[in-house]
């Protein structure tokens, strides 16, 4: 994704760490990272927009997608419930739903292939 300009940077920069502040708690909605932010709600949906072409809310599940991936390639031996929870989801049953949508493949899947892909690369 490319900023069009400082001020797209700056939003996004302060947008992502108030997810990774708000992730692990739970808080992650559209109004509390608004209020983290200095703006309505509004506000921040037309700025998130224009900077990025997604709505806030396509945004931040990209963003809570984006550190599950992390978190399960980093750490493949953390249950999928933990790194659900700290990516903000309620429970694992939505956190695998939306994983497997937005992934194509089920969390648990998704460890195994890179397990898989490891193990080909050390041969």
């Amino acid at each position: 994704m490319s900023v069009k300009n400082y001020s797209d940077k700056q939003l996004l920069e302060q947008l992502s760490q108030a997810l990774q502040e708000n992730m692990p708690c739970g808080t992650v909605d559209i109004k509390t990272l608004a209020t983290q932010l200095a703006m309505s709600t509004c506000q921040l949906n037309r700025r998130v927009k224009e900077a990025t072409g997604q709505t806030t809310s396509e945004y931040v599940l990209s963003a809570r997608l984006a550190q599950a991936k992390r978190l399960l390639a980093k750490f493949p031996e953390v249950t999928i419930f933990d790194t659900a929870q700290q990516c903000g989801f309620a429970d694992t049953a939505h956190f695998s739903h939306v994983f497997k949508r937005k992934e194509g493949l089920s969390p648990t899947q998704f460890i195994l292939r890179l397990q898989c892909q490891e193990i080909s690369q050390k041969e």
